[in-house]
């Protein structure tokens, strides 16, 4: 509601502008080309499986397609940078700045990198010269509108090398609440959980075979999947498998099929057709086969989405305020429309909720010296979600510990996040210690919730059935020097503290009285603590869980069975007592490929 009265009293606001600025604006730069275009888009969204919860809609939305070397000089600024500027989004119209783009990290002079130079951080382990290569790139993805920065969740980019080649097509894809693959316009791919996602897609490899009877170029790698052709009316397309959680409603199986109708001319270039480009990006997701015959293809497809630009101009103050007029709502109402069609797919098509697993690892050699390492798909994350207080909070406690223990045990330790930006956290020994053999114990973890189940956790042997053996949140190299490392000396007379009392409120009974899974009095992490302050911390915890289990009830909100969060210790109980080791990071429920539907 909040961005609907935003929207509708800024219409008088670019009334003015056009007055004061229409007849006044210049080319919008000194280039005898455009550098950048204003995009008025149609997006389609098609849900097909399963049958009883098929959906679609159809909605107008306005981007940028703009050179990345020319928005980053500067050049592309309209009205003086208060229409549209490069760095920031305040005290403008419109605008980009680098902040939510690609992966953190690396610094110009002024301490910030460039949207550029995070796009070379990303292709660089793919193609090592990368700078060199990358001569310049479209991006095409939506800017704030009044210093509101709304849901992007598709940016992509297309980049080109020095000869005017198209190279590659990089998605982008963040995580705000996606709803069936919704895209923005840079190939990134965003959820709504504050993630990001890339897939980097090169021209002439690894693409689906051709329309029949058109002439394959030579030299091209084609994918070699079955069935798989593409499309007439576009230029490109590519099928690959789907490792990233998007939607709520689908897990992360199944294959992507991305089709492309590249911009008509280079950034560098100007266009050989006189004309102005209309690139569009279908977006099509199918389930995984169920043919023992070609078991690793595409399966029945579940959703297509689609981003046609229907219209585009260059950058100029007439022609970026004559889009906002066209479609005044229309950089804001990501997220309205967001929920709305969740509220359909939830309530009205009964489709239950899949709740947001751990990214896969950035690195592909994350955890290779695990116990029983996880099978990784081709790594492609570039943002993670921050940590939370309590994370961090419970993260001071772990690091205190292993150092003082790392010493007295005499095993040192490595903590390895999947996070790139998260820097390896290693515990050696005190110089001149003994090693014990070089004892190491290198413990690699998905997301900062390792940092609480440690800490929730009522001993080290729960901490390990619940983090590693069911929920597969983290991996240590060594279950018996993890055990070591953070196992607290057991008393005869076992008064528990107040603390360890409240750790075990929920737990099911077995996982409180079993042999195999001994409670010391005090928790390791709770020594030289003040205790009311961690009998709190464990309550504020507990509650926050018995509180996301209210929110669900109160909402009538449905999580796929069996993937509840306040049901993470039945599940660990049912992993103990089957003696099961669930081996994937994936956890994707089986039969519920199309979409999880309840009857009832």
């Amino acid at each position: 509601m909040l961005s609907i009265v935003y929207g509708v009293l800024s219409l008088p606001l670019l009334v003015y502008c056009s007055a004061k600025l229409l007849g006044s604006e210049k080319a919008p730069n000194t280039y005898t080309f455009a550098r950048g275009y204003v995009l008025r888009n149609r997006v389609t969204h098609q849900r097909l499986l399963p049958e009883p919860s098929s959906h679609r809609f159809v909605y107008p939305t306005v981007c940028l397609l703009v050179s990345l070397s020319a928005l980053e000089r500067g050049a592309l600024d309209v009205g003086r940078g208060w229409l549209f500027g490069y760095g920031g989004v305040f005290g403008r119209l419109t605008g980009l700045r680098p902040g939510p783009y690609l992966t953190a990290g690396g610094s110009t002079g002024n301490g910030s990198s460039t949207i550029r130079e995070r796009l070379v951080r990303v292709l660089t382990p793919r193609f090592g010269n990368a700078a060199e290569l990358l001569e310049d790139a479209w991006m095409m993805t939506m800017p704030s509108f009044l210093g509101f920065e709304g849901i992007n969740p598709l940016t992509v980019y297309f980049c080109y090398k020095s000869t005017g080649e198209f190279w590659l097509c990089v998605l982008e894809v963040r995580t705000h609440i996606h709803i069936d693959g919704c895209i923005s316009d840079d190939e990134q791919i965003h959820n709504t959980f504050g993630e990001s996602h890339v897939h980097v897609l090169e021209v002439g490899q690894r693409e689906d075979a051709p329309p029949s009877g058109s002439v394959a170029a030579d030299g091209i790698l084609w994918s070699g999947i079955p069935n798989q052709q593409c499309a007439d009316r576009y230029d490109h397309q590519w099928t690959f498998r789907r490792e990233f959680h998007v939607s709520p409603f689908n897990d992360r199986s199944g294959f992507y099929t991305v089709a492309i109708k590249q911009p008509n001319h280079p950034p560098m270039a100007p266009p050989s057709d006189n004309k102005f480009p209309l690139p569009v990006v279908r977006v099509q997701l199918y389930t995984d086969s169920d043919s023992d015959s070609a078991p690793d293809s595409p399966g029945p497809l579940k959703l297509v989405a689609v981003l046609r630009c229907t219209s585009s101009a260059p950058l100029t103050a007439p022609s970026l305020l004559s889009a906002l007029l066209w479609a005044p709502l229309g950089l804001l109402l990501s997220f309205p429309r967001i929920l709305y069609h969740a509220w359909i797919l939830h309530y009205v098509k009964r489709l239950d909720v899949f709740l947001r697993p751990e990214p896969f690892p950035a690195n592909p050699d994350w955890a290779a010296g695990a116990t029983n390492p996880p099978k990784l798909p081709q790594p492609a994350g570039v943002k993670w979600q921050s940590e939370g207080i309590l994370e961090r909070s419970a993260k001071r406690r772990v690091v205190s510990f292993l150092r003082q223990r790392a010493g007295s045990a005499g095993i040192s330790v490595s903590l390895v996040s999947a996070d790139p930006a998260t820097p390896r956290e290693d515990f050696p020994l005190p110089s001149g210690g003994d090693s014990k053999a070089g004892r190491h114990l290198q413990i690699d973890y998905l997301a900062p919730r390792f940092f609480t189940i440690l800490f929730l956790s009522p001993s080290a042997a729960h901490a390990l059935l619940l983090g590693h053996t069911s929920d597969k949140v983290f991996f240590p190299s060594s279950a018996e020097l993890f055990l070591e490392v953070f196992s607290a000396p057991l008393s005869s007379v076992p008064p528990l503290s107040a603390a360890q009392q409240a750790r075990l409120r929920g737990l099911p009974h077995s996982l409180q009285h079993s042999l195999a899974l001994p409670i010391p009095p005090t928790h390791p992490l709770d020594l030289g603590w003040n205790a009311t302050v961690t009998w709190s911390m464990v309550k504020l915890l507990r509650t926050l869980e018995e509180v996301e289990r209210w929110i669900f009830s109160i909402a009538r909100a449905r999580p796929v069975k069996g993937d509840e969060p306040w049901k993470q210790w039945e599940r660990a109980e049912h992993a103990l007592t089957s003696r099961e080791d669930f081996g994937t990071l994936r956890r994707e429920q089986e039969g519920y490929e199309h979409g999880s539907v309840r009857s009832g």
